[in-house]
């Protein structure tokens, strides 16, 4: 029996695949690995405190007499016995991963990665008669055409992030009819909060945030 595994910051969250051959559990190992993220996610709530993450997929094996485990240190170089040492399971191998981040959309009834806020919000029915702005404010990316919607990002450097990914995606297809217009100013925003509430309904709390806890 052969487990792949997703580990957060060195904690097993979640079996990926089982498989009963080695062949097949090391093909799947290695192509998973090279999946391609497109805005991979670097931060998530713990208790209330936004926290840097890194994860990892192991490759394990049901452990026989004999076996032994390779060396899985953290990015600080400390041993990580739990996995090493498991009497359950031995460690094949482990690699980097990188898992999406999805975002929180006004008028979705999901979420939304990057690929499909581009495909779904920001590029559809633009045209010389409909062209799009894209602002951002606090920790919210604004996409405005005839419509409007609103993406909520964890804070404002991942709406920094965020909104360059969209930036440069439009000026690399030389998509026309989309202008990005940076940070409203402070002089602005009071304007924009009474627009976006009742464009949205979302609360101005909500829309005064900085972060989105």
């Amino acid at each position: 029996m052969y487990q792949i595994v997703l580990t957060e910051n060195n904690k097993k969250i979640k079996t990926l695949y089982e498989y009963n051959r080695e062949h097949d559990a090391l093909y799947r190992f290695t192509n998973i690995s090279k999946k391609v993220v497109h805005f991979p996610k670097k931060q998530v709530y713990k208790q209330k405190i936004l926290t840097e993450i890194q994860y990892h997929i192991l490759l394990l094996k049901k452990r026989e007499e004999g076996d032994k485990s390779i060396i899985v240190r953290d990015k600080y170089g400390k041993l990580l016995e739990s996995f090493m040492e498991d009497p359950k399971w031995v460690v094949l191998g482990r690699n980097d991963y990188e898992v999406e981040e999805q975002f929180s959309v006004t008028d979705a009834n999901r979420k939304l990665n990057l690929q499909e806020i581009t495909k779904y919000v920001l590029l559809p029915k633009i045209s010389e008669k409909n062209p799009k702005q894209v602002l951002m404010l606090n920790n919210k990316i604004i996409i405005e055409g005839i419509k409007l919607n609103m993406v909520t990002c964890k804070d404002i450097d991942e709406t920094v992030r965020l909104y360059n990914k969209l930036r440069l995606y439009c000026f690399d297809n030389k998509i026309q009819n989309v202008i990005f217009f940076g940070s409203i100013p402070k002089t602005d925003k009071s304007v924009w909060y009474k627009k976006l509430h009742e464009l949205t309904g979302v609360g101005y709390n909500r829309l005064y945030r900085k972060s989105s806890r």
